[in-house]
């Protein structure tokens, strides 16, 4: 006799249950979680308005890693020459900080393309009949991608070429913030070098107005050469209080180059220069040749990043290329059936594809050979732009080389000969004042044009320096500037 009471449940599957527990346990394993780190302002600012040169050393060795930082602190604590100001600014500028980040974007989408798709679990479970009674299906199947010929290896190939690209794009980043540096530091080196000059002319001018004073005491001068002397001692004078608001406009914008706080303390090592008239500004002429500056652009991390910027449309029309052919999916499959009583199963294959009538990817791979050659086009359009950049800076510094020959040769000398003359004549008595004054006055207006001109002329190889994408010194056939 059937008992009544007997649970009609059908015993589970072995073989199934495996699967689903199989592909439950195997998906939990390795899962990122998700950590909140608010942003939080005020934090931000504290932490900016106390980085110091002092953090220099420690902050080098987490960048680099490949200096002590024993040499680093010996070379700073000595001042900041223009190298150490391209050092400083490389280690603590908040905006490189940032900029290196994109690097660990470019890492995980090469760590993706290199992942293959997970397997696909398919359950159709039919759990309820009516006639017969208690009868039961399950249809299940696990299918993996079959990825397409070449496609995975063309996304590799686009994802490297993307971090090679990112990587010359964060040297072009490191040199641009280095060489803004740089240029700082020499623009506050040249807002001293003027108010250097005009503390000299000032006690010339003192020593000056004295002579003359002393003159008139004696009878031999007039209260016009006095008038004259005074009128020029009063605008050096204020000519004083606008160079030393420059001045410390140009350490404002050197702290901001570099990464500190506005108001830090900031020691310049200011090298002697080669002579008394230049000044730490004094120069010597260059050995290198326009044809070797422009025949080393390619090697630049500039043309470097747009080089790898093409290579990555490249592999993307690659993999568009491969993704136009249909996709295939592929796995084992099975039917398991209970009829009431026991519980009967068939195995067999699934497979699964797309027929491709209407969609042959068609579209992307028109974008992506326009791309390719937009990219091409750009690397073009920016070496002939840094070409003509790079000859126009060579051309810069060219002519400023001649002017500050013609000056040495000839300006300089004649004005302290001219000078000297002068002022023998007026202490001889044979001229009055002002005339003397007018001599004095015109040799300042010769010492600053020189000045501007050594100006110029740094600033003139810092832009050089800056689109060529490294330092002069490092051309072949080329020596250290001074």
């Amino acid at each position: 006799m059937k008992d009544t009471n007997q649970c009609n449940w059908p015993r589970a599957n072995p073989g199934l249950c495996a699967v689903i527990l199989f592909a439950v346990v195997a998906a939990c394993p390795g899962c990122a979680r998700y950590k909140p780190q608010p942003l939080d302002p005020l934090a931000v600012q504290q932490k900016l308005q106390q980085v110091s040169l002092a953090n220099l050393a420690q902050e080098y060795d987490a960048v680099k890693g490949t200096e002590t930082a024993q040499n680093i602190s010996a070379s700073v604590s000595e001042g900041l020459g223009p190298d150490e100001a391209g050092l400083a600014a490389l280690v603590l500028n908040p905006g490189l900080k940032s900029k290196r980040l994109e690097s660990g974007i470019a890492a995980g989408q090469l760590v993706t393309a290199g992942l293959y798709p997970n397997p696909s679990f398919d359950n159709n479970p039919l759990l309820g009949s009516m006639h017969p009674r208690h009868q039961k299906s399950i249809d299940s199947s696990v299918t993996v991608e079959v990825l397409r010929w070449q496609e995975r290896a063309a996304n590799i190939q686009t994802k490297q070429a993307n971090i090679e690209a990112v990587h010359y794009e964060m040297l072009n980043e490191e040199w641009k913030t280095v060489s803004d540096a740089r240029a700082a530091w020499w623009n506050a080196v040249a807002s001293q070098e003027r108010l250097r000059l005009n503390q000299d002319e000032i006690a010339l001018s003192a020593r000056l107005l004295d002579s003359v004073k002393a003159r008139i005491r004696h009878g031999a001068g007039t209260a016009l050469d006095a008038n004259l002397a005074e009128l020029q001692h009063l605008r050096l004078q204020m000519e004083t209080q606008k160079l030393e608001t420059d001045a410390e406009s140009a350490r404002r914008t050197l702290r901001q180059a570099i990464g500190l706080p506005y108001d830090s303390e900031l020691k310049l090592r200011i090298p002697p220069g080669l002579n008394k008239n230049a000044g730490p500004l004094a120069h010597t002429a260059h050995t290198w040749k326009l044809p070797e500056l422009i025949s080393s652009l390619p090697e630049s991390a500039t043309m470097k990043a747009v080089e790898w910027r093409y290579n990555v449309s490249e592999g993307e029309l690659r993999a568009a290329i491969a993704r136009q052919y249909p996709s295939l999916r592929l796995g084992p499959s099975g039917t398991f059936d209970f009829n009431g009583n026991i519980w009967s199963s068939l195995l067999g294959f699934a497979a699964s594809t797309e027929i491709p009538l209407f969609n042959r990817n068609q579209g992307e791979i028109k974008e992506k050979q326009a791309a390719r050659d937009l990219a091409h086009a750009d690397y073009d359009a920016r070496l002939q732009t840094v070409q003509a950049a790079v000859a126009e800076a060579a051309a810069q510094v060219d002519s400023i080389e001649q002017r500050l020959a013609f000056q040495e040769r000839e300006l300089l000398p004649k004005g302290q000969e001219s000078i000297a003359l002068t002022e023998k004549a007026y202490k001889a008595g044979e001229i009055a004042g002002s005339e003397l004054l007018l001599a004095r006055s015109l040799f300042i207006e010769t010492e600053r044009s020189y000045l501007e001109l050594l100006i110029s002329y740094r600033q003139a190889l810092e832009a050089l320096e800056a689109v060529l994408g490294r330092r002069l010194e490092d051309i072949p056939g080329s020596e250290a500037k001074q």
